[in-house]
């Protein structure tokens, strides 16, 4: 369906280069990367082929502003994760982290389907690339907290850090494509990650002090919970 936009509507470049890149994961999430063209994403927003490639002269450059808008969103993830606490419990950081990349699957279900597809990376080999270092730098985020917290005795001094940064990422691929690929129904989905994240806890042997009561996390738009403070508990609103 076209959008109400058209070739007389003004819009800065930035903002239109946002539109074209949020329309792209939409297109993706409903038809797959492989059907997403110029002319298509340009019929959807309601502009002229020739005015998408003012913003982006080839195709390449559109997935390629993809990823680096992925770039952006998980760095708000990174930093939104500790809460605004200046000494965060590490775990307590970690399932922020987790669920706010959960949300973001949920929110733009494309880029879940951008980031399976083989033959988007087969096609412009610049993106593997983009992909392996944004890979390697959630690595050392999640490392990061996951060291942290063997310092502070909250994971044992035995922790195999890199196969629970490991296993980390893994949950939250297999989350991606339970939701984008199998179609998963979303409260699903946000139930399973809530406790797949707290089997993940399990698992590597993380104590249990920091998670009492602080652990609440919510969709976009709701209250988060400080540590140390619990809230009413409140199954949030996903469908639709």
């Amino acid at each position: 369906m076209k959008r109400a936009t058209t070739l007389r509507d003004r819009m800065p470049a930035a903002a239109r280069k946002r539109q074209i890149v949020e329309t792209t994961l939409e297109l993706v999430a409903g038809h797959g990367a492989d059907a997403v063209s110029a002319q298509l994403i340009a019929d959807t927003i309601g502009l002229s082929q020739p005015a998408v490639f003012r913003h982006f002269p080839t195709k390449g450059a559109v997935w390629m502003a993809v990823i680096e808008w992925l770039q952006g969103r998980l760095a708000d993830v990174w930093s939104e994760a500790p809460g605004g606490q200046e000494y965060p419990p590490p775990i307590w950081v970690l399932r922020r982290m987790f669920l706010g990349h959960v949300e973001l699957i949920m929110r733009y279900p494309g880029l879940a389907k951008v980031v399976f597809s083989d033959h988007i990376r087969h096609q412009y080999p610049g993106l593997h690339e983009q992909f392996r270092v944004l890979h390697q730098r959630y690595e050392r985020e999640v490392t990061t907290l996951l060291e942290d917290a063997v310092r502070r005795s909250d994971l044992p001094s035995t922790t195999d850090v890199p196969a629970a940064a490991t296993l980390f990422l893994c949950a939250i691929q297999g989350l991606a494509f339970q939701f984008a690929v199998a179609r998963y129904r979303p409260s699903r989905v946000w139930e399973s990650a809530t406790r797949l994240f707290a089997l993940y806890v399990s698992a590597i042997g993380a104590r249990q002090t920091p998670l009492d009561g602080s652990m609440d996390r919510r969709p976009p738009g709701a209250r988060a919970t400080a540590p140390g403070k619990s809230a009413p508990g409140r199954q949030p609103n996903l469908k639709g």
